[in-house]
């Protein structure tokens, strides 16, 4: 038995998403799962200079063809791993994606990352909003204890944004050629901070 086999048989099970799939609606935002009419911007968004170099990575190298094929086959796994879900304005206007990601079954952690690709809604609160959304899904439908996240060391808007979302703690680090700030917040804290937040939390067969 290999170590991966190894690793899986003793994987503690804890949840990492919700029984089923919801829809949780703040004051700006509706965090929703990935659908197939999204795949036309997250194609847009994934392949913008800008919002790349923000990611700290490099656009996509795909066709649209590609692309398309790749996150239609994404739609129908469920991963043990990370979590997916769009952002929409509360017009049901696809407006950006959020997920967790690299989930720590042993020490409940995970990462977590989001993209407001539509530059109009920019320095709005739509991307504080979505981030409050997200932490509400994990901390109350799954057994995660610590969310963090890294931010470029520049991107002084996004930590501001961040901060406002319940994330604290900014450190310095740095991955390669890049430095960013760790941010990270845990399930008692945001909780006990966030206890008045109102937040609407649907069950995603039940929207019309």
């Amino acid at each position: 038995m290999n170590s991966r086999s190894w690793k899986k048989l003793f994987m503690p099970k804890i949840n990492t998403k919700a029984a089923k799939p919801i829809t949780i609606t703040g004051e700006k935002t509706v965090l929703r799962p990935k659908q197939k009419k999204d795949i036309q911007n997250d194609f847009k968004w994934r392949t913008d200079i800008e919002l790349s170099e923000l990611d700290a990575t490099l656009p996509i190298n795909l066709s649209y063809e590609q692309f398309e094929r790749i996150s239609i086959n994404d739609l129908h796994k469920s991963s043990p791993w990370s979590e997916k879900f769009s952002i929409d304005n509360l017009n049901e206007e696809h407006i950006g994606n959020c997920m967790f990601y690299d989930i720590n079954r042993w020490e409940k952690s995970c990462e977590f990352g989001i993209m407001i690709g539509n530059k109009t809604f920019w320095n709005s609160g739509y991307g504080t909003d979505a981030a409050k959304n997200l932490l509400f899904y994990i901390f109350n439908y799954t057994d995660i204890n610590e969310v963090y996240l890294h931010t470029l060391l520049k991107n002084n808007r996004a930590q501001k944004s961040f901060s406002k979302a319940g994330f604290e703690n900014p450190k310095e680090v740095k991955k390669g050629k890049y430095e960013f700030i760790r941010m990270s917040t845990l399930k008692e804290e945001w909780i006990n901070k966030f206890n008045d937040i109102e937040l609407k939390a649907t069950l995603e067969e039940e929207q019309d």
